[in-house]
């Protein structure tokens, strides 16, 4: 706690604020959440000890961007600073991670998400390809994503007038953009995340469908083709489409900075490269999508007709997660309204509390966009962010107040209800934008907008769903809004946008991020109990109230979260209520039609567009990708991301039932057994056995700080030590591979041809495994494992100890060492404490196997962490 009697408090990367008052509230949050604001948003001095505590954080923020109230004419900056502390303190709403990492430090740059201008120039033009580089770079230094369109950028091959060379094209400086980005820290915690996008036109489009087929090839960019309507009627009308670019030789060219489009109006020569069947184009990027979820898909029409300033420019490219569609230099502060903080009694909607934060939420973002310094040395981000003030208020724990209202998410019901729900968060928004704009003007931008007082083309949105329920939500009167702008104008261009809501939604303890659906009912934690391993069950707080309810006794309630523990759903559970299975669906529950649909139903009442993956089960065709991309478009949507489970990784969610066969899937490996082997020489007094169909074998398992591991060690004829699989992470990840290599040269050590005896050899291998360390250990004392290695050697050393036991005891029994022919495992100590979700690929901040693709990009569903 600061000293209250300091006036300021001075530490180390910090500017001065007024000490935290006394009276305010702490924030309540679990150990996992706690520790992820400790590493993710607590400033730290210069020898790395934290320089606030976690309260003192959030009062940072509240106070830094209360106090440009200032300059609106509000003297009480400590009143509005305490009404921003409770609003983040009581986890009903939380900024973007830029403005909590930034806030209140001399750097002071709060923006998630920009999009720079890339023209056709070399280096003249100040929206040339090298410039825009370096205005990237800065960008992400300082901790922001960057979104490009590519389209601009002539074919490649074609001649280069001044050079006599030939042009690089598009998908070449995008390999070059990518590299460079490899190369810079995002704002010293992350690598940078990018987007993208080049038209369906363009000459080089089909090199950029298949640029990304190799995962390994531009990892720091999700990339997205920019579909118009007229190549959508092509492809329904199975029509020829045109592949063109306007002529590069024309003298305006080098001049011109519009879209394809505004060129042809402009009289500049378009020329057509190549003439390809539209289905057979469309075809290429579902194949591809279908492969591993890459190129998105961006409906630019869509999106321009929503755009609020087109007088300013076309909308042609999003941020990394593609939900904010934005113009050349622009930007959006970006924040999240949590729903799982808007319950009310009996299965309600706590609607007066949700306007309230809805109210104050909106006044904080626009706040934000006064308070951001954004990047100085790129002194366009500021002028295009004043120019619009753009904010995106969005929600995340929409499936937790859908679990809670006992609603399904993806039912028709349940599309009605996120578009009630959205529709009146939309109109809360825009109303307090409006007063704004009484208060302290609207955007500068407005006349010429869609908002323009005194030539309003601006509509309400409409639902594309009907309502028949009745949620009790307060009436909504759109009329009032549009007589608003009328005399006061808007002050924000933009108010709304759905994000993906990655590290907050872990913080604000949602079980659903972002407007997705949750993504697993149940998981496996490991906690240490005196000495020994006890694997605790975890499951939906919700669901577990919901089964409470419905009466089912304990033992029960056990014995089906141990049943969806081993299927990561409850469908399959035929004694649980069939109300209770319908409401408590997860992800791969939900059909792709109905994911579409949901996205569709939220879109109409968000201005700009919103993160949200299309997941497919690991069954489905190109077909059923593609209808998904045709009913998004004909149902409004600004964008689609499609995933194929196993797309990308062979295990999404590592259940029991998944885990048994992956083991299986190890044991019949069979590169190890079909070795070649030496001639038998006479080794360690006896000869070497080939390697029968059958060996008799113990598996043991320790938790490591990349997860649990299973070490089995098989043993010959001879009850020596043979060969040894180690099966940890999931299968493709870089901890299996690196487990594999292990257990490979571990057998290839007890297999080789030497007088030393395996068990021997097998010490030594012990010897030189033990004690290796890694970024972060798990456990204490005797406990402690290192690393990966160090947690191999130690399950190596019990068995070694318990192999002398057994050959120097007669009358050892086969239960002191259960084999594993029937699964049976035998339990290692460990202290951790940790929550081992086995859904995803290798975290590179926790250290967890539980990243997973999702909303467009790749987060972590152990600490938060995420690449967006």
């Amino acid at each position: 706690m600061s000293n209250p009697s300091s006036s300021t408090q001075t530490r180390s990367g910090l500017l001065p604020i007024p000490p935290l008052p006394e009276d305010l509230p702490k924030i309540e949050l679990t150990e996992n959440a706690r520790q992820v604001l400790i590493r993710r948003y607590v400033r730290r001095n210069d020898d790395g000890t934290p320089a606030e505590s976690v309260d003192e954080m959030f009062w940072r923020v509240a106070y830094n961007i209360a106090k440009v109230e200032v300059s609106f004419g509000n003297p009480d900056v400590m009143t509005r600073a305490r009404e921003f502390y409770i609003l983040l303190t009581s986890k009903k709403f939380f900024p973007n991670s830029p403005t909590f990492t930034g806030a209140g430090t001399p750097l002071g740059q709060l923006a998630a998400c920009f999009v720079l201008p890339i023209v056709d120039d070399m280096g003249r033009d100040s929206m040339g390809i090298f410039q825009t580089l370096r205005d990237a770079a800065l960008i992400q230094q300082t901790g922001g994503g960057n979104g490009f369109s590519f389209s601009r950028l002539r074919p490649k091959g074609t001649v280069v007038k001044s050079s006599s060379g030939q042009a690089t094209g598009p998908v070449g400086f995008l390999r070059v953009y990518d590299h460079a980005f490899g190369e810079i820290a995002q704002g010293g915690t992350r690598r940078g995340a990018n987007m993208g996008v080049l038209r369906v036109d363009h000459p080089d489009i089909e090199e950029f469908i298949t640029c990304k087929t190799d995962e390994n090839a531009i990892t720091n960019f999700n990339i997205s083709v920019g579909i118009t309507d007229a190549f959508m009627r092509a492809v329904k009308e199975d029509a020829e489409w045109e592949l063109r670019f306007p002529d590069v030789t024309d003298p305006r060219y080098r001049t011109f900075r519009g879209t394809l489009e505004q060129a042809e109006q402009e009289g500049i020569p378009i020329r057509t490269y190549k003439k390809v069947r539209a289905r057979d184009l469309f075809n290429k990027i579902v194949k591809q999508a279908h492969h591993n979820g890459e190129p998105g898909v961006l409906f630019l029409d869509a999106a321009n007709r929503s755009n609020p300033v087109p007088h300013l420019y076309q909308l042609e490219a999003t941020n990394p997660c593609g939900e904010q569609y934005l113009g050349p230099y622009e930007n959006c502060c970006l924040g999240s309204v949590n729903l799982a903080q808007h319950l009310g009694d009996n299965g309600t909607v706590d609607w007066e509390g949700l306007r309230q934060s809805v109210v104050l939420s909106t006044i904080f973002l626009d706040d934000v966009v006064e308070a951001n310094a954004y990047v100085p040395a790129v002194p366009q981000l500021r002028e295009a962010a004043m120019r619009a003030r753009r904010i995106g208020l969005g929600i995340m724990g929409l499936a937790d107040l859908m679990y809670h209202c006992g609603i399904r998410y993806g039912s028709p019901e349940g599309q009605e209800f996120a578009a009630q729900v959205m529709e009146f968060i939309r109109y809360h928004a825009m109303q307090t934008s409006i007063e704004l704009a009484q208060q302290r003007g609207a955007f500068p931008a407005i006349h010429g907008s869609i908002y323009d007082p005194e030539n309003l083309k601006w509509a309400p949105p409409q639902s594309i769903v009907p309502y028949t329920h009745d949620y009790g939500r307060p009436p909504i009167d759109w009329d009032i809004i549009t007589e608003g702008i009328r005399k006061h104008g808007i002050r924000n261009a933009a108010q709304t946008t759905i994000a993906p809501t990655g590290t907050i939604a872990t913080v604000a303890g949602c079980e659903g991020y972002g407007c997705e659906p949750v993504f697993a009912l149940a998981y496996i934690r490991h906690v240490n109990d005196n000495g020994k391993d006890l694997q605790l069950i975890y499951a939906s707080p919700a669901f577990e109230k919901a089964i409470a309810r419905a009466g089912i006794e304990a033992e029960k309630r056990q014995e089906i979260l141990e049943q969806i523990m081993r299927e990561g759903t409850c469908q399959h559970i035929k004694d649980l209520p069939e109300a209770i299975r319908n409401v408590f669906v997860v992800s791969a529950d939900i059909t792709a039609e109905e994911h579409v649909r949901m996205q569709a139903a939220l879109q109409a009442f968000v201005d700009n567009s919103l993160s949200k993956t299309i997941n497919f089960p690991e069954g489905a065709t190109e077909e059923d990708v593609a209808t998904a991309y045709m009913l998004a478009w004909e149902l409004g949507c600004k964008g689609i991301t499609v995933y194929v489970t196993g797309s990308r990784e062979k295990v999404v969610l590592e259940t029991l039932k998944t885990a048994e066969k992956k083991k299986g899937e190890t044991d019949e490996k069979e590169e190890v057994e079909k070795s070649p082997v030496p001639q038998p020489l006479m080794l360690w007094q006896e000869t070497k056995k080939p390697r029968p169909q059958i060996l008799p074998g113990y598996t043991l398992n320790i938790d490591t700080p990349l997860g649990k591991t299973f070490v089995t060690i098989n043993e010959n004829g001879g009850g020596q030590p043979f060969e040894v699989f180690l099966n940890s992470a999931k299968a493709g990840s870089d901890t299996a591979a690196v487990s594999e290599a292990i257990g490979r040269l571990i057998s290839y050590i007890l297999r080789m041809a030497s007088p030393i005896p395996p068990i021997d050899r097998l010490r030594e291998v012990i010897h030189q495994l033990s004690g290796i360390g890694g970024g972060r250990s798990l456990g204490f004392g005797p406990n402690r494992v290192r690393s990966l290695p160090d947690g191999i050697a130690q399950a190596l050393e019990r068995y070694y100890d318990m192999w002398h036991e057994r050959h120097t005891t007669s009358h050892a029994s086969k239960e002191e060492m259960p084999q594993n022919g029937n699964g049976t495992h035998t339990e290692s100590p460990s202290s951790s404490a940790l929550p081992l979700f086995k859904i995803g690929d290798l975290c590179p901040e926790c250290g967890q196997a539980s990243v997973v693709n999702e909303e467009g990009c790749r987060k972590c569903y152990s600490c938060g962490y995420s690449e967006c």
